[in-house]
């Protein structure tokens, strides 16, 4: 049975998440809103949610239609045969967002929506018991310009969570956003690849995984994984593809932080990534930065100059960064950072740079193909 998908990205990394989809067999994602959306069947789904790197959440869309008032949004939802996908013990959340729409209170349009779902139930099933002790079922909804797109979250939480991060160091960075910034960059498994700021050590391990090709959802759960009207067995290939996949090896690759609390944690991630044996970290101050190849790959997510140090002192730091990296003329450099002076400082105008957003903080993707 074929589905309309909804995979959403984050902003500045469309194209990234867009080749991805491809690279996974998805013919012709068209970009709406902030998502790609296409035709997929439910094993898509399931590989989307493990295979993914850099999408946000897998939807299942289940209807488009027009409301401009509280009794056609009651009307177009109840028109969907939520008996298909939820039993009566459901546990339903309804989120949602409004934009140029008549219908702005999300509140008012979460209780509508909720109402019209479990009436819809209520005469398909035969019953108003609903106990809601059962497997979540996420109702999505957006408004935009008075059209109502109604989905299903497949995911449950974000595709961030890989659930090998269970102890968060200071200002991190999300999985997903690691993972682009490491596909935007020239990395392989052979070339030394180097975070000289790597803190929790995220962007080391979306890189060794990638490069190891360890799907990022392989150990993690899923709220489609709970609903009856899917296949469990399309899941069991989905691991097993992904299990086969896999090309454990010892990499060149490094993590350093000045840190030695940050290095600890940096391993204890790395442990539950299943990586710790094929990669290494070592606390080192950037000062001391070197390395025996003569081209490379550095990626990181230094500070910005507001939680962890002041602006001059983070401006300083990058001064010494960019004298250090100077040692390493053959080497890509790639970081991310939301100072505006970080160039000046480097000492070398970036060979393109990218606007990217990190927890909601403007930022920009500075690179250079060598120094």
């Amino acid at each position: 049975m074929t589905h309309k998908i909804a995979v959403t990205s984050a902003f500045g990394v469309e194209s990234v998440t867009k080749k991805e989809l491809k690279n996974l067999g998805v013919r012709d994602p068209k970009a709406i809103d902030g998502s790609f959306v296409f035709d997929g069947t439910m094993r898509d789904v399931s590989r989307l949610n493990v295979f993914l790197r850099t999408g946000d959440r897998v939807h299942l869309v289940l209807k488009e239609f027009p409301a401009r008032s509280f009794d056609e949004l009651f009307d177009g939802v109840k028109s969907v045969p939520f008996s298909d996908y939820l039993p009566t013990d459901a546990r339903i959340i309804v989120n949602g967002k409004s934009v140029k729409s008549t219908l702005y209170s999300l509140s008012d349009c979460q209780k509508i929506i909720k109402k019209a779902i479990l009436s819809r139930l209520s005469e398909d099933k035969r019953t108003t018991y609903f106990p809601e002790s059962g497997p979540t079922y996420e109702v999505l909804f957006s408004i935009r310009n008075d059209l109502v797109t109604l989905s299903l979250n497949t995911s449950g939480k974000g595709l961030h969570k890989r659930g090998y991060r269970d102890l968060v160091g200071d200002a991190p960075i999300k999985e997903t956003l690691a993972a682009a910034l490491v596909a935007l960059s020239p990395i392989d498994a052979e070339r030394p690849f180097v975070d000289p700021f790597c803190g929790s050590g995220t962007l080391l391990i979306e890189a060794a995984t990638a490069a190891m090709h360890i799907a990022p959802g392989i150990s993690r759960d899923f709220d489609f994984l709970h609903w009856n009207f899917f296949d469990k067995k399309l899941y069991e290939e989905t691991i097993e593809e992904a299990k086969s996949g896999e090309k454990k090896q010892k990499l060149p690759f490094a993590g350093y932080d000045v840190d030695p609390s940050a290095i600890k944690l940096a391993l204890r991630h790395a442990e539950r990534a299943g990586i710790r044996e094929y990669v290494h970290l070592q606390a080192r101050d950037v000062k001391d930065l070197s390395h025996a190849k003569s081209h490379g790959c550095i990626v990181t997510n230094p500070p910005y100059g507001e939680r962890l140090l002041t602006e001059r002192e983070a401006l300083e730091l990058y001064k010494t960064f960019g004298d250090v990296c100077k040692r390493l003329d053959q080497w890509s450099i790639n970081v991310i950072t939301s100072a505006k002076g970080f160039e000046r400082a480097f000492g070398k105008k970036a060979d393109r740079n990218r606007k990217l957003f990190n927890a909601n903080k403007e930022c920009r993707f500075y690179q250079y193909d060598r120094l």
